[in-house]
C-alpha cells in the first residue's frame, strides 16, 4: 500500500480559478507525493483542462510528465451530478455524460487502474429499494463501464454520505455497496471506500472494510467529526485510525491509501499549500506503519 493523494489539493485557487494539472503534478512530486489520483469532478463546472478543446493532447503531456518526474496515475474521479443524472436539463446531461467519457479516456491515457463513480439510487417506484437501485446502476452506467473496460480502466463504486437523522441513501452500508459490485460479477469492477463517509453511519468501520473484503480496489482517505464532510487529514476528525489500518492489511488490500483531503487546502494562499501537504505526507506514513503493524511511533 503506497501513500497517494488527489490533484486537487492544490486544484483549487482562492481567485476562484483551477490549477492545471501538470503543476499540480509538479507540486505533489516537489513536496514527497509519487502516486496520485486524477480529479476530474470540477469539468462538470467548466473547470481543469479536461474542458479544453486539445484535453487529449494535455493529458498526453501529463502522462510524459509524471513518467518523467517517476510519478503514476492509480486512480481517477471522473465528474458526477448530484442525486440522478436523469433528474438534471437535457443540457447539464449532454455536458455530464461528455466529461465522463473524456474522464475515462483520460484515465486510459495517464495509466490509471481505478475510476471512481457514485452510485445512483432508483427511487420512482419505491421510497427504498436495494435491487431496484441495483439494476438502475447496471442499466444506467452500462455504456460508462464497457467504455471503461474498452480502455482498461476498471470501475469502482464509493460508498456514499448519509446522514443518522437523513433518508436511507443507497450504498451507504457496505452491504449494499457490495452486493452493488457481485451483481456485475467482473474483475474490473470493485468498491472504493471512503473514511469519511463510512465516519457517518459506523462507529466502528472495521465491520464495513471486513464485510468488503476483496472487493475493495481504492480508497478516499479524509476525515471528519461525523457531522459535516470535512475532507481533513486523519487525526484531524474523529476516525479511529488505529483501530482501521490494520485491517486493511488483513483483507488483502492492495490499492493505494489515496487522500481526498481537499478541505485542507481549499482556502488557504498558494504558497503555504506545500507546507500542508508535507505535514499529510507525515500523517500519511503514520497511518501505513499502522497498516503494517510497524511501531509508528519510530517512523
Amino acid at each position: 500500500m503506497r501513500l497517494s493523494t488527489s490533484t486537487s489539493i492544490f486544484g483549487h485557487r482562492l481567485d476562484g480559478g483551477y490549477t492545471p494539472y501538470k503543476e499540480s503534478l509538479r507540486r505533489c512530486k516537489a513536496v514527497g507525493f509519487e502516486v496520485l489520483d486524477a480529479t476530474f469532478c470540477q469539468a462538470i463546472n467548466g473547470k481543469t483542462d479536461l474542458v479544453e478543446d486539445n484535453w487529449e493532447e494535455l493529458m498526453h503531456g501529463l502522462r510524459n510528465e509524471a513518467e518523467k518526474l517517476g510519478v503514476q496515475f492509480t486512480q481517477s474521479h471522473p465528474v458526477f451530478l448530484p442525486g440522478h443524472f436523469k433528474n438534471h436539463s437535457a443540457e447539464k446531461q449532454e455536458i455530464f455524460f461528455e466529461m465522463m467519457n473524456r474522464s475515462i479516456i483520460a484515465s486510459s491515457i495517464l495509466g490509471v487502474k481505478w475510476a471512481v463513480l457514485h452510485p445512483l439510487e432508483e427511487k420512482e417506484k419505491t421510497v427504498f429499494d436495494t435491487e431496484a437501485s441495483i439494476k438502475e446502476n447496471v442499466v444506467q452506467y452500462s455504456r460508462i463501464v464497457e467504455l471503461a473496460i474498452k480502455h482498461n480502466v476498471g470501475i469502482v463504486f464509493e460508498n456514499m454520505l448519509e446522514r443518522p437523522t437523513s433518508k436511507r441513501r443507497f450504498c451507504s452500508h457496505a452491504g449494499e455497496l457490495a452486493a452493488l459490485v457481485d451483481a456485475y460479477n467482473d474483475p474490473m469492477v470493485g468498491a472504493c471506500w471512503d473514511f469519511g463517509h463510512g465516519n457517518f453511519l459506523y462507529n466502528d468501520q472495521r465491520i464495513a472494510l471486513r464485510m468488503l473484503g476483496k472487493r475493495l480496489k481504492a480508497t478516499h482517505v479524509d476525515d471528519n467529526y461525523g457531522k459535516e464532510d470535512e475532507h481533513m487529514f486523519p487525526f484531524h476528525g474523529s476516525v479511529d485510525w488505529h483501530s482501521v489500518m490494520p485491517v486493511l492489511t488483513e483483507i488483502g488490500y492492495e490499492g493505494d491509501f489515496t487522500y481526498e483531503a481537499t478541505k485542507e487546502f481549499d482556502k488557504l494562499p498558494e504558497p503555504i499549500k506545500e507546507q500542508t501537504a508535507r505535514l499529510g505526507i507525515e500523517i500519511g506514513r503514520y497511518c501505513l506503519a499502522l497498516a503494517e503493524g510497524e511501531n509508528a511511533n519510530e517512523i
